[in-house]
């Protein structure tokens, strides 16, 4: 082992073609090695800074050779008196047997170099489907080094209960092996950051005392470093809110008979699509909010240290109906509209609505007007007196609909390791959206009095952060048990 304290030394381990390069891009961030389909693509211990604090300590992070026929090296071992002594000495294998020099070469490292060994399985697999697992824990205990075994290739995220009960499947096959000190889940291409909190803490509890202090030193660092970007997020995405949010578009005085139309289309009497200022309106709205969120996305993917581009076919599908009109209209026309938004919807009104307009005007004067008065106009409409345009902006539904949409596209890029490539788009968990819609409906959030009560868009900013730190915080605590 080093004697240097200030260096703490992590040794990738598994079978090979496992995933140790894949999960060591995720952990580091960054593109090292080599990656392929076969095996011993990583053919020498490979070391890289992982961490550095400002006292000058390092984390450590090697890349090893992965074991190819584990079994038959093990059946080797078995007998001698010092296993991994003899092989170090061996210099046959380097001509003769090139797969079993590299793992002897992993192994004479892990031994000599490692404070924990990292060991990656394939969770894909079964436990004891798989005889090398078991010859390997066997060449693992001849090294005698704390081992910590990740569980890699889960496959798609599941909800919280079904990934503890895969992880405990691992657990109590490996509890004969006492030098095992935990698993867990941690996926080259789906783990989440915070699962890393996770991590240390184990990583803290295999080593000894006098490397504890050079730890917590490289401990705060990650910490630091992981809510600097947390916090560069939620900014981000809290100026996406305020920006989609004040969007607005002004709309010529449309005629009552214009309104009516409208409103039968919302209410699904009229199927064909929306034509004029309306129209153009909303989708004017629409566009801007995709194309806010597709920068969003970006922005997203460079914070987190991530490649690629978001484009905008995934972010289009996204964008919701939901609009606010703010306009200035006479009594009757409000009462007319209040009904017809109400549900006080006769033959006539609905005639109307759908624009069969041949009975005319007049007719309707005694059949809907006083039925509800105007207070159903706030269905459809948001009519403020004295205002003297006509204002389209996105409701407080829809501003709920964005920060759901902003909540999960962020999980969606948190989950993303680095190792799985260049970003790619894809459908959310159900349960992740069913989860954020329970938390921030449990935030009991008045959007609409939020934005009213914002004295300017800075405050508004800073309300949108707190929303989505709370949300973040209690979805984490949900699904990986972490305070962050």
């Amino acid at each position: 082992m080093s004697t240097d304290l200030q260096k703490i030394n992590l040794s990738l381990v598994s079978h090979t073609n496992v995933g140790k390069t894949t999960l060591a891009r995720t952990l580091l961030g960054r593109d090292i090695g080599e990656v392929g389909d076969r095996s011993h693509v990583t053919t020498e211990p490979e070391d890289y800074v992982l961490l550095r604090a400002p006292d000058d300590s390092q984390l450590i992070l090697w890349d090893t050779p992965g074991f190819g026929d584990s079994v038959r090296l093990a059946n080797r071992l078995k007998g001698r008196s010092n296993p991994i002594g003899w092989f170090t000495s061996e210099i046959w294998d380097r001509l003769t047997d090139r797969s079993h020099w590299l793992n002897q070469q992993a192994i004479k490292h892990v031994r000599d170099i490692s404070n924990v060994i990292l060991y990656l399985v394939n969770a894909s697999e079964s436990p004891e489907a798989v005889p090398y697992v078991k010859s390997e824990m066997e060449i693992l205990s001849w090294i005698n080094k704390p081992v910590i075994v990740l569980l890699n290739q889960m496959g798609e995220v599941r909800p919280p209960e079904q990934e503890k009960a895969e992880v405990q499947v691992w657990k109590d096959f490996l509890s004969s092996y006492p030098f095992v000190k935990e698993v867990m889940p941690l996926d080259a291409f789906a783990r989440c950051w915070v699962q890393e909190y996770e991590l240390w803490k184990q990583i803290e509890n295999c080593l000894p005392d006098n490397e504890k202090a050079a730890f917590a030193s490289l401990h705060t660092t990650w910490v630091r470093q992981k809510t600097a970007v947390y916090s560069s997020s939620i900014d981000a995405m809290a100026a996406y809110l305020v920006k989609v949010t004040n969007d607005k578009e002004l709309l010529q005085s449309q005629s009552l008979i214009d309104r009516l139309r409208a409103i039968g289309r919302t209410f699904g009497f009229i199927k064909k699509d929306i034509n004029g200022a309306m129209k153009d309106a909303q989708v004017s709205l629409s566009t801007r909010a995709a194309d806010g969120l597709c920068s969003l996305t970006q922005k997203l993917i460079e914070i987190n240290g991530l490649e690629g581009k978001g484009t905008k076919n995934e972010i289009l599908r996204r964008v919701r109906e939901g609009w606010e009109t703010q306009e200035s209209v006479d009594p009757k026309a409000s009462a007319l509209i209040g009904a017809v938004a109400g549900g006080a919807m006769t033959g006539l009104a609905a005639d109307i609505a759908t624009g069969g307009l041949s009975l005319g005007l007049g007719a309707l004067g005694g059949a809907i007007v006083g039925a509800v008065g105007g207070a159903g106009v706030a269905a459809a409409y948001n009519i403020k007196k004295g205002s003297k345009e006509n204002i389209i902006t996105w409701s407080p539904e829809a501003t709920k609909g964005f920060v759901i949409e902003t909540v999960l596209l962020y999980l969606a890029v948190a989950h993303f390791g680095r190792g799985r490539g260049e970003w790619e788009s894809s459908e959310c968990p159900a349960f992740w959206k069913d989860l954020t819609q329970k938390v921030l409906d449990e935030q009991k959030v008045d959007f609409k009095e939020i934005k009213e009560k914002a004295q300017n868009a800075d405050q508004l900013r800073g309300e949108y952060s707190r929303i989505l730190n709370a949300v973040l915080k209690e979805i984490f605590k949900d699904l990986y048990n972490v305070s962050i």
